[in-house]
Protein backbone atom coordinates (compact mmCIF):
# COMPACT_ATOMS: atom_id res chain seq x y z
CA UNK A 1 0.00 0.00 0.00
CA UNK A 2 2.87 2.40 1.10
CA UNK A 3 4.52 1.25 -2.23
CA UNK A 4 1.87 2.37 -4.38
CA UNK A 5 1.17 5.00 -2.60
CA UNK A 6 4.35 6.85 -3.20
CA UNK A 7 4.47 5.52 -7.24
CA UNK A 8 0.89 7.82 -7.38
CA UNK A 9 2.86 10.36 -6.10
CA UNK A 10 5.55 10.41 -8.80
CA UNK A 11 2.72 10.60 -11.39
CA UNK A 12 1.01 13.03 -9.80
CA UNK A 13 3.48 16.15 -11.00
CA UNK A 14 2.33 14.46 -15.00
CA UNK A 15 -1.31 14.84 -14.50
CA UNK A 16 -0.61 18.22 -13.48
CA UNK A 17 1.67 18.90 -16.34
CA UNK A 18 -1.13 17.87 -19.28
CA UNK A 19 -4.05 20.07 -16.69
CA UNK A 20 -1.79 23.11 -17.46
CA UNK A 21 -0.73 22.33 -20.66
CA UNK A 22 -4.86 21.99 -22.10
CA UNK A 23 -5.55 24.74 -19.59
CA UNK A 24 -3.05 26.98 -21.31
CA UNK A 25 -4.79 27.32 -24.50
CA UNK A 26 -7.98 28.89 -23.13
CA UNK A 27 -6.86 32.31 -22.34
CA UNK A 28 -4.08 32.17 -24.82
CA UNK A 29 -7.28 32.11 -27.19
CA UNK A 30 -8.73 34.64 -25.59
CA UNK A 31 -5.97 36.80 -25.80
CA UNK A 32 -5.56 35.75 -29.46
CA UNK A 33 -9.13 36.94 -30.06
CA UNK A 34 -8.84 40.64 -31.65
CA UNK A 35 -6.24 38.67 -34.26
CA UNK A 36 -8.90 35.81 -35.45
CA UNK A 37 -11.42 38.45 -35.62
CA UNK A 38 -9.09 40.06 -38.04
CA UNK A 39 -7.74 37.03 -39.50
CA UNK A 40 -10.67 35.28 -40.54
CA UNK A 41 -12.75 39.29 -40.96
CA UNK A 42 -16.02 37.86 -38.32
CA UNK A 43 -17.45 40.03 -35.87
CA UNK A 44 -16.37 39.71 -32.39
CA UNK A 45 -19.67 37.53 -31.21
CA UNK A 46 -18.31 34.89 -33.79
CA UNK A 47 -15.09 34.80 -32.42
CA UNK A 48 -16.69 34.25 -28.82
CA UNK A 49 -18.05 31.29 -30.13
CA UNK A 50 -14.85 29.15 -30.29
CA UNK A 51 -14.32 29.86 -26.32
CA UNK A 52 -17.89 29.29 -25.60
CA UNK A 53 -17.84 25.62 -27.45
CA UNK A 54 -14.69 24.62 -25.78
CA UNK A 55 -16.03 25.21 -22.45
CA UNK A 56 -19.29 23.07 -23.10
CA UNK A 57 -17.02 20.53 -24.18
CA UNK A 58 -14.80 20.92 -20.78
CA UNK A 59 -17.97 20.76 -18.52
CA UNK A 60 -19.23 17.85 -20.29
CA UNK A 61 -16.07 15.57 -20.57
CA UNK A 62 -15.74 16.55 -17.04
CA UNK A 63 -18.78 14.62 -16.27
CA UNK A 64 -17.73 11.85 -18.31
CA UNK A 65 -14.62 10.93 -16.88
CA UNK A 66 -16.05 11.44 -13.10
CA UNK A 67 -18.31 8.46 -14.96
CA UNK A 68 -15.89 6.45 -16.37
CA UNK A 69 -13.06 6.26 -13.58
CA UNK A 70 -15.67 4.31 -11.51
CA UNK A 71 -14.90 1.31 -13.65
CA UNK A 72 -11.91 2.64 -16.07
CA UNK A 73 -8.33 2.83 -14.53
CA UNK A 74 -7.41 6.62 -14.48
CA UNK A 75 -3.88 5.53 -16.24
CA UNK A 76 -6.28 4.05 -19.38
CA UNK A 77 -8.51 7.24 -19.20
CA UNK A 78 -5.34 9.81 -18.97
CA UNK A 79 -3.31 8.08 -22.09
CA UNK A 80 -7.00 8.15 -24.55
CA UNK A 81 -7.69 11.87 -23.29
CA UNK A 82 -3.91 12.58 -23.53
CA UNK A 83 -3.90 10.93 -27.61
CA UNK A 84 -6.99 12.54 -28.23
CA UNK A 85 -5.94 15.77 -26.96
CA UNK A 86 -2.41 15.42 -29.49
CA UNK A 87 -4.79 14.59 -32.30
CA UNK A 88 -6.87 17.74 -32.08
CA UNK A 89 -3.59 19.65 -31.68
CA UNK A 90 -2.12 19.01 -35.11
CA UNK A 91 -5.86 19.02 -36.48
CA UNK A 92 -6.11 22.27 -35.57
CA UNK A 93 -2.67 23.48 -36.91
CA UNK A 94 -3.03 21.88 -40.51
CA UNK A 95 -6.61 23.15 -41.14
CA UNK A 96 -5.71 26.44 -38.82
CA UNK A 97 -6.98 28.18 -42.36
CA UNK A 98 -10.56 27.62 -41.60
CA UNK A 99 -12.11 29.01 -38.66
CA UNK A 100 -14.82 26.21 -38.41
CA UNK A 101 -12.11 23.99 -37.98
CA UNK A 102 -10.29 25.70 -34.95
CA UNK A 103 -13.78 25.26 -33.44
CA UNK A 104 -13.81 21.54 -33.77
CA UNK A 105 -10.23 21.41 -33.23
CA UNK A 106 -10.42 23.59 -29.58
CA UNK A 107 -13.55 21.10 -28.90
CA UNK A 108 -11.45 18.05 -29.67
CA UNK A 109 -8.28 19.69 -27.36
CA UNK A 110 -10.89 19.96 -24.81
CA UNK A 111 -12.73 16.53 -24.93
CA UNK A 112 -8.96 14.93 -24.40
CA UNK A 113 -7.61 17.14 -22.09
CA UNK A 114 -9.85 17.90 -19.53
CA UNK A 115 -8.86 14.36 -18.49
CA UNK A 116 -6.05 15.74 -16.07
CA UNK A 117 -8.63 18.52 -14.26
CA UNK A 118 -11.03 15.72 -13.93
CA UNK A 119 -8.71 12.81 -12.33
CA UNK A 120 -6.47 14.81 -10.92
CA UNK A 121 -8.63 15.14 -7.60
CA UNK A 122 -10.37 11.50 -8.27
CA UNK A 123 -6.45 9.97 -7.93
CA UNK A 124 -5.36 11.98 -4.91
CA UNK A 125 -8.78 10.64 -3.62
CA UNK A 126 -8.68 7.04 -4.32
CA UNK A 127 -4.80 6.19 -4.35
CA UNK A 128 -3.85 8.64 -1.11
CA UNK A 129 -4.13 9.21 2.36
CA UNK A 130 -5.99 12.20 3.49
CA UNK A 131 -3.17 14.32 4.70
CA UNK A 132 -1.61 13.54 0.90
CA UNK A 133 -4.71 14.28 -0.86
CA UNK A 134 -5.22 17.65 1.01
CA UNK A 135 -2.23 19.11 -0.78
CA UNK A 136 -3.52 17.90 -4.14
CA UNK A 137 -6.91 19.44 -3.75
CA UNK A 138 -4.65 23.05 -3.08
CA UNK A 139 -2.48 22.50 -6.47
CA UNK A 140 -6.27 21.45 -8.33
CA UNK A 141 -7.20 25.59 -8.31
CA UNK A 142 -3.37 26.46 -8.33
CA UNK A 143 -3.12 24.10 -11.93
CA UNK A 144 -5.72 25.97 -13.33
CA UNK A 145 -4.51 29.40 -12.35
CA UNK A 146 -1.29 27.95 -13.74
CA UNK A 147 -2.58 27.11 -16.95
CA UNK A 148 -4.46 30.71 -17.26
CA UNK A 149 -1.06 32.06 -16.20
CA UNK A 150 0.76 30.27 -18.87
CA UNK A 151 -1.70 30.61 -21.84
CA UNK A 152 -1.92 34.45 -21.22
CA UNK A 153 2.09 34.75 -20.97
CA UNK A 154 1.97 32.93 -24.58
CA UNK A 155 -1.18 34.18 -26.15
CA UNK A 156 0.41 37.24 -26.53
CA UNK A 157 3.83 36.33 -27.62
CA UNK A 158 2.77 33.64 -30.57
CA UNK A 159 -0.15 35.71 -31.72
CA UNK A 160 2.54 38.71 -32.24
CA UNK A 161 6.09 37.25 -33.10
CA UNK A 162 5.83 33.27 -34.32
CA UNK A 163 1.65 32.94 -35.01
CA UNK A 164 -1.08 32.16 -33.27
CA UNK A 165 -1.53 28.50 -34.92
CA UNK A 166 1.41 27.73 -33.51
CA UNK A 167 -0.05 27.47 -30.00
CA UNK A 168 -2.16 24.18 -31.00
CA UNK A 169 1.03 22.61 -31.06
CA UNK A 170 1.80 23.38 -27.00
CA UNK A 171 0.12 20.43 -25.82
CA UNK A 172 1.31 18.24 -27.87
CA UNK A 173 4.19 17.86 -25.20
CA UNK A 174 2.05 16.17 -23.06
CA UNK A 175 2.70 12.67 -24.81
CA UNK A 176 6.10 12.73 -23.45
CA UNK A 177 4.14 12.06 -19.74
CA UNK A 178 2.20 9.01 -21.32
CA UNK A 179 5.81 6.54 -20.24
CA UNK A 180 5.60 7.47 -16.78
CA UNK A 181 1.80 7.82 -16.03
CA UNK A 182 2.21 4.06 -17.60
CA UNK A 183 4.94 3.07 -15.49
CA UNK A 184 3.18 4.20 -11.94
CA UNK A 185 -0.40 4.35 -12.46
CA UNK A 186 -2.35 0.95 -11.65
CA UNK A 187 -4.32 -0.80 -14.11
CA UNK A 188 -7.09 -2.03 -11.84
CA UNK A 189 -10.01 -1.20 -14.32
CA UNK A 190 -13.21 -3.44 -13.57
CA UNK A 191 -16.34 -5.37 -15.15
CA UNK A 192 -19.16 -3.00 -14.70
CA UNK A 193 -22.62 -2.85 -16.44
CA UNK A 194 -23.01 0.90 -15.44
CA UNK A 195 -23.70 3.16 -18.63
CA UNK A 196 -22.71 6.52 -19.21
CA UNK A 197 -26.19 8.70 -19.85
CA UNK A 198 -24.74 10.35 -22.81
CA UNK A 199 -28.17 11.22 -23.80
CA UNK A 200 -28.96 13.27 -21.01
CA UNK A 201 -25.53 14.83 -21.19
CA UNK A 202 -26.33 15.11 -25.39
CA UNK A 203 -29.33 16.86 -24.33
CA UNK A 204 -27.98 19.20 -21.84
CA UNK A 205 -25.36 20.30 -23.71
CA UNK A 206 -27.66 21.16 -27.00
CA UNK A 207 -29.68 23.07 -24.43
CA UNK A 208 -26.41 25.34 -23.47
CA UNK A 209 -25.51 25.72 -27.35
CA UNK A 210 -28.86 26.86 -28.74
CA UNK A 211 -28.93 29.25 -25.74
CA UNK A 212 -25.46 30.61 -27.04
CA UNK A 213 -26.51 30.85 -30.48
CA UNK A 214 -29.48 32.20 -29.63
CA UNK A 215 -27.60 35.73 -27.87
CA UNK A 216 -25.60 35.27 -31.33
CA UNK A 217 -27.88 35.27 -33.75
CA UNK A 218 -31.03 36.52 -32.13
CA UNK A 219 -33.77 33.75 -33.65
CA UNK A 220 -37.09 32.90 -32.55
CA UNK A 221 -36.50 29.41 -33.94
CA UNK A 222 -33.40 29.03 -32.08
CA UNK A 223 -35.09 29.63 -28.91
CA UNK A 224 -38.07 27.75 -29.65
CA UNK A 225 -35.58 24.80 -30.06
CA UNK A 226 -33.92 25.60 -26.75
CA UNK A 227 -37.00 25.03 -25.02
CA UNK A 228 -37.36 21.87 -26.94
CA UNK A 229 -34.36 20.72 -25.65
CA UNK A 230 -34.96 21.36 -22.01
CA UNK A 231 -38.35 19.71 -21.84
CA UNK A 232 -36.93 16.90 -23.49
CA UNK A 233 -34.04 17.32 -20.84
CA UNK A 234 -36.21 17.05 -17.70
CA UNK A 235 -38.38 14.40 -19.61
CA UNK A 236 -35.47 11.90 -19.80
CA UNK A 237 -34.49 12.81 -16.07
CA UNK A 238 -37.55 12.27 -14.81
CA UNK A 239 -37.78 8.72 -16.72
CA UNK A 240 -34.18 7.28 -16.88
CA UNK A 241 -32.98 6.14 -14.03
CA UNK A 242 -29.28 5.95 -14.71
CA UNK A 243 -29.67 9.99 -15.56
CA UNK A 244 -26.26 11.75 -14.80
CA UNK A 245 -28.22 14.12 -13.00
CA UNK A 246 -32.01 13.53 -11.26
CA UNK A 247 -35.01 15.58 -11.05
CA UNK A 248 -34.17 15.15 -7.27
CA UNK A 249 -31.27 17.53 -7.35
CA UNK A 250 -33.72 20.10 -8.75
CA UNK A 251 -36.38 19.67 -5.91
CA UNK A 252 -33.27 20.82 -3.37
CA UNK A 253 -33.85 23.61 -2.56
CA UNK A 254 -30.50 24.87 -0.76
CA UNK A 255 -28.31 23.14 -4.19
CA UNK A 256 -30.53 25.26 -6.69
CA UNK A 257 -29.82 28.13 -4.42
CA UNK A 258 -26.46 27.88 -4.61
CA UNK A 259 -26.22 27.02 -8.20
CA UNK A 260 -28.08 30.29 -9.05
CA UNK A 261 -25.22 32.15 -7.32
CA UNK A 262 -23.16 30.34 -9.25
CA UNK A 263 -24.82 30.71 -12.76
CA UNK A 264 -24.70 34.46 -11.46
CA UNK A 265 -21.34 34.95 -10.67
CA UNK A 266 -19.50 32.62 -13.13
CA UNK A 267 -21.07 33.61 -16.08
CA UNK A 268 -18.38 36.27 -16.34
CA UNK A 269 -15.36 34.92 -15.27
CA UNK A 270 -14.64 33.65 -18.85
CA UNK A 271 -16.00 36.98 -20.52
CA UNK A 272 -13.18 39.49 -18.90
CA UNK A 273 -10.17 38.16 -20.24
CA UNK A 274 -11.69 37.86 -23.38
CA UNK A 275 -13.20 41.86 -22.90
CA UNK A 276 -9.54 42.69 -21.65
CA UNK A 277 -8.27 42.38 -24.88
CA UNK A 278 -10.24 43.95 -26.95
CA UNK A 279 -9.93 47.00 -24.16
CA UNK A 280 -6.29 46.93 -24.75
CA UNK A 281 -6.01 46.59 -28.44
CA UNK A 282 -8.47 49.33 -29.17
CA UNK A 283 -8.54 51.72 -26.16
CA UNK A 284 -4.89 51.92 -25.82
CA UNK A 285 -3.42 50.50 -29.02
CA UNK A 286 -1.59 47.95 -26.79
CA UNK A 287 -0.16 44.46 -28.99
CA UNK A 288 -0.96 41.62 -27.58
CA UNK A 289 2.31 40.30 -26.46
CA UNK A 290 2.38 43.57 -23.61
CA UNK A 291 -1.48 42.93 -22.87
CA UNK A 292 0.20 38.91 -21.74
CA UNK A 293 2.65 41.25 -19.47
CA UNK A 294 -0.06 43.17 -17.94
CA UNK A 295 -2.46 40.19 -17.39
CA UNK A 296 0.41 38.36 -15.79
CA UNK A 297 0.46 39.31 -12.39
CA UNK A 298 -3.69 39.51 -12.05
CA UNK A 299 -3.09 35.84 -12.43
CA UNK A 300 -0.33 35.32 -9.84
CA UNK A 301 -2.21 36.61 -7.43
CA UNK A 302 -5.04 34.31 -8.27
CA UNK A 303 -2.58 31.02 -8.14
CA UNK A 304 -1.44 32.79 -4.75
CA UNK A 305 -4.94 32.74 -3.40
CA UNK A 306 -6.29 29.74 -4.88
CA UNK A 307 -3.27 27.79 -3.22
CA UNK A 308 -4.23 29.41 0.68
CA UNK A 309 -8.27 28.82 -0.51
CA UNK A 310 -9.42 26.41 1.85
CA UNK A 311 -6.93 28.63 4.66
CA UNK A 312 -8.47 31.63 3.86
CA UNK A 313 -12.36 30.21 4.03
CA UNK A 314 -11.28 28.67 6.82
CA UNK A 315 -10.05 31.90 8.86
CA UNK A 316 -12.64 33.96 7.62
CA UNK A 317 -15.63 31.49 7.59
CA UNK A 318 -17.98 30.63 4.14
CA UNK A 319 -20.06 33.52 4.47
CA UNK A 320 -17.38 36.30 5.04
CA UNK A 321 -15.09 35.14 2.19
CA UNK A 322 -17.57 34.58 -0.38
CA UNK A 323 -18.71 38.78 0.42
CA UNK A 324 -14.75 39.69 0.19
CA UNK A 325 -15.04 37.54 -3.03
CA UNK A 326 -18.03 39.60 -4.31
CA UNK A 327 -16.68 42.88 -2.94
CA UNK A 328 -13.59 42.38 -4.72
CA UNK A 329 -15.11 42.00 -7.92
CA UNK A 330 -17.63 44.23 -7.98
CA UNK A 331 -14.85 47.23 -7.02
CA UNK A 332 -12.56 45.78 -9.85
CA UNK A 333 -15.60 46.07 -12.40
CA UNK A 334 -16.82 49.55 -11.19
CA UNK A 335 -13.59 51.01 -10.83
CA UNK A 336 -12.49 49.64 -14.24
CA UNK A 337 -15.90 51.15 -15.79
CA UNK A 338 -14.62 54.71 -14.96
CA UNK A 339 -10.87 54.58 -15.52
CA UNK A 340 -10.48 52.20 -18.61
CA UNK A 341 -9.77 54.31 -20.86
CA UNK A 342 -7.06 56.56 -18.49
CA UNK A 343 -3.72 54.86 -17.86
CA UNK A 344 -3.38 50.41 -18.67
CA UNK A 345 -1.33 50.18 -15.69
CA UNK A 346 -4.99 51.27 -13.15
CA UNK A 347 -6.24 48.50 -15.38
CA UNK A 348 -4.13 45.79 -14.71
CA UNK A 349 -4.54 46.26 -10.70
CA UNK A 350 -8.32 46.49 -11.78
CA UNK A 351 -7.50 42.39 -13.28
CA UNK A 352 -5.34 41.67 -9.92
CA UNK A 353 -8.68 42.67 -8.01
CA UNK A 354 -10.80 40.56 -10.54
CA UNK A 355 -9.13 37.89 -10.65
CA UNK A 356 -7.96 37.63 -6.69
CA UNK A 357 -11.93 37.61 -6.00
CA UNK A 358 -12.93 34.77 -8.25
CA UNK A 359 -9.56 32.80 -6.44
CA UNK A 360 -11.39 33.61 -3.46
CA UNK A 361 -14.52 32.33 -4.15
CA UNK A 362 -14.13 28.89 -5.16
CA UNK A 363 -13.90 27.29 -2.03
CA UNK A 364 -16.61 28.51 -0.06
CA UNK A 365 -19.02 28.39 -3.34
CA UNK A 366 -17.86 24.12 -3.34
CA UNK A 367 -18.29 24.08 0.61
CA UNK A 368 -21.75 25.18 -0.07
CA UNK A 369 -22.09 23.02 -2.62
CA UNK A 370 -21.49 20.19 -0.46
CA UNK A 371 -23.06 21.17 2.55
CA UNK A 372 -26.40 21.37 0.36
CA UNK A 373 -26.37 17.69 -0.82
CA UNK A 374 -26.75 14.04 1.31
CA UNK A 375 -23.59 12.37 1.58
CA UNK A 376 -24.24 9.48 -1.14
CA UNK A 377 -25.12 12.23 -3.76
CA UNK A 378 -22.56 14.38 -3.38
CA UNK A 379 -20.60 13.31 -6.30
CA UNK A 380 -23.29 13.44 -8.86
CA UNK A 381 -23.78 17.13 -7.73
CA UNK A 382 -20.40 18.56 -7.73
CA UNK A 383 -19.85 16.97 -11.20
CA UNK A 384 -23.14 19.06 -11.97
CA UNK A 385 -21.61 21.71 -10.66
CA UNK A 386 -18.63 21.54 -12.42
CA UNK A 387 -20.91 21.84 -15.62
CA UNK A 388 -22.61 24.83 -14.51
CA UNK A 389 -19.68 26.27 -14.24
CA UNK A 390 -18.36 25.12 -17.68
CA UNK A 391 -22.08 26.42 -18.76
CA UNK A 392 -23.06 29.90 -18.04
CA UNK A 393 -19.10 30.62 -18.60
CA UNK A 394 -19.53 29.77 -22.36
CA UNK A 395 -22.85 31.43 -22.12
CA UNK A 396 -21.53 34.68 -20.66
CA UNK A 397 -18.63 34.15 -23.39
CA UNK A 398 -20.97 34.73 -26.10
CA UNK A 399 -23.44 37.13 -24.83
CA UNK A 400 -19.95 39.23 -24.27
CA UNK A 401 -19.34 38.63 -27.41
CA UNK A 402 -22.40 40.02 -28.67
CA UNK A 403 -22.65 43.45 -26.38
CA UNK A 404 -19.38 44.15 -28.14
CA UNK A 405 -21.35 44.41 -31.45
CA UNK A 406 -24.97 46.52 -30.01
CA UNK A 407 -24.94 50.22 -31.43
CA UNK A 408 -26.29 51.13 -28.52
CA UNK A 409 -23.46 50.10 -26.11
CA UNK A 410 -20.87 51.90 -28.38
CA UNK A 411 -23.08 55.05 -28.41
CA UNK A 412 -24.67 55.95 -25.16
CA UNK A 413 -22.32 55.85 -22.04
CA UNK A 414 -23.43 55.53 -18.47
CA UNK A 415 -20.30 57.10 -17.51
CA UNK A 416 -20.35 60.26 -19.33
CA UNK A 417 -16.57 61.62 -18.91
CA UNK A 418 -15.57 58.27 -21.04
CA UNK A 419 -13.70 58.65 -24.04
CA UNK A 420 -15.40 57.32 -27.20
CA UNK A 421 -13.54 54.25 -27.97
CA UNK A 422 -13.85 52.89 -24.29
CA UNK A 423 -17.82 53.77 -24.04
CA UNK A 424 -18.36 50.07 -25.37
CA UNK A 425 -16.46 48.14 -22.73
CA UNK A 426 -17.45 50.71 -19.80
CA UNK A 427 -21.22 49.87 -20.30
CA UNK A 428 -20.48 46.32 -20.75
CA UNK A 429 -18.50 46.05 -17.24
CA UNK A 430 -21.19 47.88 -15.86
CA UNK A 431 -23.58 45.10 -16.74
CA UNK A 432 -20.60 42.52 -14.88
CA UNK A 433 -21.63 44.85 -11.98
CA UNK A 434 -25.15 43.93 -12.11
CA UNK A 435 -24.63 40.58 -12.44
CA UNK A 436 -22.20 40.49 -9.13
CA UNK A 437 -24.96 42.36 -7.13
CA UNK A 438 -27.56 40.03 -8.08
CA UNK A 439 -25.64 37.21 -6.80
CA UNK A 440 -24.60 39.00 -3.64
CA UNK A 441 -28.49 40.31 -3.25
CA UNK A 442 -29.40 36.38 -3.66
CA UNK A 443 -26.64 35.38 -0.95
CA UNK A 444 -27.94 37.89 1.44
CA UNK A 445 -31.65 36.96 0.97
CA UNK A 446 -30.56 33.44 1.05
CA UNK A 447 -27.96 32.79 4.01
CA UNK A 448 -29.85 31.89 6.74
CA UNK A 449 -31.81 29.15 4.27
CA UNK A 450 -27.93 28.03 3.51
CA UNK A 451 -27.11 28.12 7.55
CA UNK A 452 -24.72 30.51 6.95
Amino acid sequence: MMKQQKSIEKVMPMIMIVFILAGTLMEAFNISAPILSDEFGISSSTVSIMSAVSMLVMGVSYVIYASLSDFVSVRKLMVIGIVILAFGSVLGFVSSGSFLMVVISRAIQMAGGTCASALLILTATKYLTENKRMKYYGFNTACFSGGQLVGILIGGIFATYIGWKYLFLVPVLSLFTIPLILKYLPEDSTKSKQKIDFVGLFLLGCVSLFISLYFNVMSIYILLACFAFVTLFFVHISKNKNAFITVDFFKNRKYMLVLLIVFLTYSIQGSYSFLFSFMASNVHEIQLDKISMILLPSFLVSLVIGIFGSRITQKLGVLRTLILGFTCLASALIVGSMILDRNILLLAFVSCLFNGGFAMLYTPIMTLVINSLPEGKRGAGLGFFNLCIKITSSIGLVITGKLLTLEPFQLNAVMSFMTSEGIIYSNILLVFVCCILLSGITLNFGKKYLGL
